[in-house]
């Protein structure tokens, strides 16, 4: 289109405008202009705007705010932990005192201390399962020692007890079959004597005697070796290994009890340390404040386990989060190209594209109109100066359309997936619900494709609880009429706000 047009567009507009604010101070003065019928208090019941050819520029303009992508949330993170000394138990209950706590909106960097709590009954744990850590390894010491004895006996008897007593029945064996040569020999030379009749039979059955005691000596020895070996040292040594093992396994109970008493140690000695709370890193403070629940991040107040204290935005990595109204959101794509210009710093001009939409919007209730939040990646580098919370104005890039019929968005309402606009009917006395079809949007302007002619009013952020009273029945069908009065703006983009 060219400038020409676009300005003839401009001034029609305007024209249009500035009529239906005369209409609507005649109205308001008490004075009725030819061809109205309307009543006072339903055109001053509703906000309205005409429908009018404009251009639709190429891009799209909303508001939006400056958040960051990576926002910590720091916890309490004190638990409720409980010991028992000496039959009695000690416990601290995962809540505490705030002493000290930086201010709200402080830059702070990596490791700086952001608030102390009170680490009192903390200490006093740590103090106590000191002394249990310090019981646990005398414990654990004579239980070592236990061991290493029980384990040295079992060699003291292999090695050396059982050696030396099989070393004495050896002795005994080989004592006893000298004694049994022996009485062999004698018994031998009394047989000889007595057959010659040198001796009396009475010494013959005395050697005979000894000879049989001697061997049963014998005999007894060896079998005294075969017990000894085969029973009694067995049973000993499974005796003494019993006893090793009993003493390795209260060895192992120290062990897992010393370990246990160390880790315990460490939790408290860590929910100390916790007492006091640094950042993670560099950051802009914001105070987890909850008035829903009477919440006020300040020093003296009691802080629990797992309640938020405070948001910790990283200022390298910035997003911008823009406000879409539910009427255009299907129009703007993920990648859009999109310019940031941001209030609190007229003079930074930021580049992005949309990284994602929301799938559920979220609701202004004071209109009962709705917004998803679409998130815009920014593609340089940010000034550390620029914080969370800034309002910014995102332009997104859309593909330009000429002399078209526009409505505001505010106009458009979306019911089961359908557009609809409430027009005032001719001669002002009712509204009618009609359904159109859209096309191209910006962020204050929506094409009308088909369902409404130029020239015909509409409402702006009409309740369905508010209009039901006014509309017809039975709809029908759009008249071209000279529309009722509606609110004069400023602007042609401002009237079809």
């Amino acid at each position: 289109m060219s400038a020409t047009r676009k300005i003839r567009s401009s001034w029609m507009t305007a024209a249009i405008i500035a009529a239906a604010g005369i209409s609507y101070w005649a109205y308001g003065n008490g004075c009725r202009l030819p061809g109205r019928g309307a009543p006072r208090d339903l055109v001053r019941k509703y906000r309205l705007a005409p429908v009018g050819r404009t251009v639709l520029e190429g891009s799209m303009t909303t508001q939006g705010h400056l958040e960051s992508s990576k926002r910590t949330v720091i916890d309490c993170e004190l638990q409720r932990i409980g010991i028992g000394v000496a039959g009695r138990g000690l416990a601290a209950g995962g809540s505490t005192t705030l002493l000290t706590v930086v201010p709200d909106g402080a830059r702070v960097k990596a490791g700086e201390v952001l608030a102390t709590l009170d680490s009192s009954d903390y200490e006093e744990l740590v103090r106590q399962q000191t002394m249990t850590v310090e019981r646990s390894r005398a414990d654990h010491r004579r239980a070592e020692l236990d061991f290493e004895v029980a384990t040295m006996a079992v060699d003291e008897y292999r090695d050396g007890t059982m050696k030396e007593a099989l070393k004495d029945h050896e002795r005994l064996i080989a004592l006893a079959e000298s004694e049994v040569s022996r009485s062999r020999d004698r018994l031998d030379w009394a047989t000889r004597m007595q057959d010659k009749g040198y001796v009396s039979l009475s010494v013959l059955k005395t050697e005979t005697q000894n000879f049989d005691k001697a061997d049963v000596a014998l005999k007894k020895a060896r079998g005294d070796r075969h017990v000894f070996e085969q029973f009694t040292a067995r049973k000993m040594i499974r005796q003494l290994e019993g006893a090793a093992r009993s003493k390795q396994s209260q060895l192992r109970y120290q062990d897992v009890n010393l370990a246990r008493n160390l880790e315990r140690l460490a939790t408290l000695e860590k929910q100390v340390a916790n007492c006091t709370i640094r950042a993670p890193h560099d950051g802009y403070v914001i105070y987890a404040n909850d008035p829903r629940h009477s919440i006020v991040i300040e020093p003296g107040i009691t802080v629990r386990q797992k309640q938020h204290l405070f948001y910790l935005p990283d200022l390298e990595h910035m997003e911008v989060v823009a406000m879409l109204h539910e009427s255009v959101v299907d129009r703007v794509k993920k990648g859009m190209r999109a310019r940031i210009a941001l209030e609190g710093a007229p003079d930074v001009s930021l580049s992005g594209r949309v990284r994602s939409i929301a799938p559920l919007p979220i609701m202004e209730w004071r209109h009962d109109v709705r917004y998803f939040e679409g998130i815009v990646t920014i593609d340089e580098a940010v000034d550390r100066e620029l914080m969370p919370g800034m309002t910014a104005r995102i332009e997104l890039s859309m593909p330009s359309a000429s002399d078209v019929l526009a409505v505001p968005v505010e106009a458009v309402t979306t019911e089961q997936g359908a557009e609809y606009c409430y027009v005032m009917r001719r001669g002002g006395e009712r509204l009618e619900k009609r359904r159109i079809e859209s096309g191209q949007a910006t962020h204050d302007l929506l094409e009308v494709a088909r369902g409404l002619e130029e020239g015909e009013q509409v409402v702006l952020n009409p309740r369905v609880d508010e209009v039901a009273d006014d509309l017809d029945e039975q709809p029908a069908v759009a008249e071209p009429s000279e529309p009722p009065a509606a609110v004069p703006l400023e602007s042609p983009v401002a009237a079809l706000r």
